[in-house]
C-alpha cells in the first residue's frame, strides 16, 4: 500500500530531488518534475510504500517506490542506490520497452550509465531485524470485527442481517471518529488491476464509497485500476470487499441470466450497475438508523478523508457509465443489491523483501 502522511512526504520531497540529481549525473535533461528522454517528457514520481520489497518501478505509472521502512533505517547513499536500480528499471522500459526485469537490456542500462554492480543487483542486504514486525494490532482487531460482523449479515432472517450490517457500519464509524481531529497516515492501495475499465469496475467503485474509502479509478500505461485511499484499516477492509465483488457480482449475473433468461453485454452491464444501485440503497436505509449524532460525525469523517485526500489528487474527474440501460436486468441487479451481503477472505502473509519490477 502507499502512504502519505508529513513524514512521508518530506522523505518523497527528499527522493525525489536526489532522483534528480541522479539524473542529471547521467547527462539528462531535467525540468521541476520531469526528464528528458528522446524528445520526450518523464515524470519523476516517488511514492512510498509499505509492502514486501525494498524498491519497485510500477511501469504502467512511471513510477518510482520506496519501502517505508528505508525512512528509518537507511542511509542516504543506500537510498540513492536503490532510486539508481530503479531508475534503471524505468529507462529499460523506455529503450526497449517490455523485457525481462533483470535481463540484458537492465544490465546494459546499468552499464551505459555508470552504475556499479550494487546497484544492478536484484537483492539488498540492509539489516533485515529492522524490518521484521510491521502492521497496528488495533486497526487489524477492528478489522476482525467488522469482517465478522459483514459475514454474519448474509443471515437469513433479515432483521438479523441488518442489525449486523448496521453494527458493522458502526463500529467502522467509531474507529474512524478516534482519527477525525488528528492527523493520520492516509494509505493507498491499487486494487483489481485490469487492461480496461468495464461497468462491473464502475459498480465496485460506487458500492467501496459506502465503507469510508476514497475510491478512485486510476488509468495507467495499458491498465486500469481501482486506487483506495484511507486509513489502514479502511484500505484492508476495501481490498476484501472489492476481491470479494469481484467474485461475487460474477455468481449473481449469472444466478439471474439463468432464472430471468438474460444475455449480452447490455444486460450484464445494466445488472452489475443495478446491484450498485440496490447496495447504495440499502446502506443509505442503514445510515439512517445511526442516532443523530452518529449521522453528523459520519458527515464529518467523510468530509475530513475528502480534504485529506487533495493532498494526493489535486484535480478529479466524475464517473459515469454512457451505454443505454436494459431496464429488467438494471431492475433485477438492483434487488440483488439489496439482498448483497459481504462475506469470505483471507489476507496473506508477506515476509521477503528484495528490488522490484511491476509491468
Amino acid at each position: 500500500m502507499i502512504v502519505y502522511d508529513n513524514t512521508t512526504l518530506a522523505f518523497i520531497q527528499k527522493a525525489e530531488q536526489m532522483l534528480r540529481e541522479i539524473l542529471k549525473d547521467a547527462g539528462l535533461t531535467v525540468r521541476r518534475s520531469r526528464f528528458l528522454w528522446k524528445n520526450y517528457l518523464y515524470p519523476i514520481h516517488v511514492v512510498v510504500f509499505e509492502g514486501k520489497e525494498w524498491g519497485h518501478f510500477n511501469a504502467p505509472y512511471f513510477q518510482i517506490g520506496l519501502n517505508r521502512r528505508l525512512i528509518w533505517s537507511a542511509k542516504d547513499s543506500v537510498v540513492r542506490d536503490i532510486l539508481r536500480h530503479e531508475l534503471a528499471h524505468y529507462l529499460t522500459l523506455l529503450e526497449y520497452g517490455d523485457s525481462r526485469p533483470h535481463g540484458k537490456e537492465f544490465h546494459e542500462i546499468c552499464e551505459r550509465f555508470g552504475f556499479p554492480e550494487s546497484v544492478s543487483a536484484a537483492t539488498m542486504n540492509l539489516e533485515v531485524e529492522n524490518l521484521s514486525k510491521e502492521g497496528d494490532l488495533h486497526s487489524e482487531k477492528v478489522l476482525e470485527k467488522v469482517k465478522k460482523l459483514l459475514s454474519l449479515a448474509q443471515s437469513a432472517n433479515a432483521h438479523e442481517a441488518e442489525i449486523a450490517t448496521l453494527k458493522a457500519n458502526a463500529l467502522l464509524l467509531r474507529h474512524n471518529l478516534d482519527y477525525v481531529d488528528k492527523v493520520e497516515t492516509l494509505y493507498l492501495d491499487r486494487l483489481l488491476v485490469r487492461k480496461r475499465k468495464d461497468d462491473k469496475l464502475t459498480a465496485i467503485y460506487e458500492i467501496l464509497r459506502h465503507f469510508i474509502v476514497r475510491p478512485v479509478i486510476s488509468m495507467g500505461r495499458g491498465t486500469v485500476c481501482l486506487e483506495v485511499t484511507g486509513t489502514k484499516t479502511n484500505v484492508m477492509l476495501a481490498r476484501y470487499v472489492a476481491e470479494f465483488l469481484d467474485r461475487e457480482l460474477d455468481h449473481q449475473w449469472d444466478l439471474a441470466r439463468k432464472a430471468h433468461d438474460l444475455s449480452g453485454l447490455r444486460a450484464k452491464n445494466s445488472f452489475y450497475l443495478g446491484m450498485a444501485r440496490g447496495f447504495d440503497e440499502k446502506m443509505k436505509g442503514v445510515k439512517k438508523e445511526f442516532s443523530a449524532d452518529d449521522q453528523k460525525a459520519l458527515v464529518k469523517v467523510e468530509e475530513n478523508l475528502e480534504a485529506q485526500i487533495r493532498i494526493i489528487y489535486r484535480r478529479l474527474g466524475t464517473v459515469s457509465s454512457g451505454r443505454q440501460t436494459d431496464g429488467l436486468a438494471s431492475e433485477i441487479g438492483k434487488e440483488k443489491g439489496r439482498n448483497l451481503s459481504i462475506r469470505h477472505g483471507v489476507e496473506g502473509k508477506v515476509k521477503n523483501l528484495f528490488l522490484g519490477f511491476t509491468k
